[in-house]
């Protein structure tokens, strides 16, 4: 394998390769032909399950597309991509996920400890009356001298069994890849063309995050090496006809108190901006809020802080400056889908009086 960053990039390309020059006539007649099959000409829609958020979407993430997820540590970055990705497989589609910050059991348990929730909610119950995340991940550490099975352990905890089913409904459609050092833009396309082969379909694809992405090519700096790993990840989404979700970190300087996080505010590089389609930020709600609502009602830190707010910065294909909250749901490893326009006032920065 060749040692430099022109590896990885056509690595991408070696998935698939087509004649990119096309003439207008040639194009129009694709989609002409495409129409009359009954099949659609323009990009593949992946819906993300959260209702307003598709509206604004125009029905979610498309084909082609890079997509930038960040927020601030602790914000749900992980939960809410991954509850995207849930959505999608749900719907019958493929997924990858390349999780450098997580091993697979523990997205495995987030997933069924969601599954739980959504399932006492739609019984009519609030989502507590499920087993939550610390409960599932109890059941997969617990030694089991009976040997009965997962199944039979999940059902001793509330909807367990039931929520362990739902997960096996969609589970041979959604790869977990437990990423190293190792897992270099040449790796991931290599995996990406390859459940492309057995999927027959493109799959959506997650990258928990994208700073921790390395090169062959150790050398250089944060800036230079996001630089190459970005546009090589972009390169994918065009290539393989899929949406590709990055969580991104954000610069620690950013990330002081008072500070509303924006796109400039991602660590590593101006390409980030540059190559995203959609940038999305998610907040605290209670951490961004205009002053004047903090003030005046002293309980409202504590609702508010039942809420996320996410902001989409860019959308290249769509709305942009819009801001959307929904209702957390960590002890199930989720958010509530229902989301909701934000009606207060937010800041750009707090200003903090003593």
């Amino acid at each position: 394998m060749s040692n430099s960053p022109d590896a990885a990039a056509s690595a991408a390309s070696s998935a698939r390769q087509v004649d990119r020059r096309r003439s207008v006539q040639d194009l129009l007649d694709e989609a002409d032909a495409s129409l009359r099959r009954g099949a659609r000409p323009g990009a593949t829609v992946w819906p993300t399950g959260f209702d307003l958020l598709d509206a604004t979407l125009d029905g979610g993430l498309r084909s082609g597309e890079l997509v930038l997820l960040g927020g601030s540590e602790g914000s749900g970055k992980t939960t809410i991509a991954l509850q995207m990705v849930r959505n999608a497989v749900r719907t019958g589609r493929h997924a990858v996920v390349f999780s450098f910050e997580h091993e697979a059991g523990t997205l495995i348990q987030r997933l069924i400890a969601l599954e739980a929730s959504c399932l006492a909610v739609g019984a009519g119950q609030h989502p507590a009356a499920a087993a939550d995340v610390h409960a599932v991940r109890s059941v997969f550490e617990a030694p089991d001298p009976d040997r009965r099975g997962l199944a039979d352990a999940l059902a001793g905890i509330p909807y367990g069994a039931d929520a362990l089913a739902a997960v096996l409904e969609y589970a041979p459609r959604l790869h977990i890849h437990e990423s190293t050092s190792d897992t270099t833009p040449a790796e991931v396309a290599r995996v990406l063309a390859e459940v492309r082969e057995e999927a027959g379909e493109p799959p959506l694809v997650m990258v928990d995050y994208l700073q921790k992405v390395p090169l062959d090519e150790r050398g250089g700096d944060e800036v230079a090496r996001v630089t190459v790993v970005t546009e090589t990840l972009k390169d994918m989404a065009l290539e393989l006809e899929c949406p590709v979700v990055c969580i991104s970190a954000a610069d620690r300087e950013s990330l002081g108190a008072g500070h509303r996080m924006r796109t400039r505010d991602l660590r590593g590089s101006s390409a980030l901006a540059y190559e995203a389609d959609l940038v999305l930020i998610l907040s605290s709600k209670e951490n961004i809020v205009s002053r004047e609502h903090l003030v005046y009602d002293l309980g409202s830190v504590q609702r508010f802080r039942r809420w996320a707010v996410i902001t989409v910065e860019k959308n290249r294909h769509g709305l942009g400056h819009v801001e959307l909250e929904v209702e957390k749901d960590f002890e199930h490893g989720r958010f509530h889908p229902q989301a909701r326009v934000v009606t207060e006032r937010l800041i750009e920065e707090r200003i903090f009086t003593t």
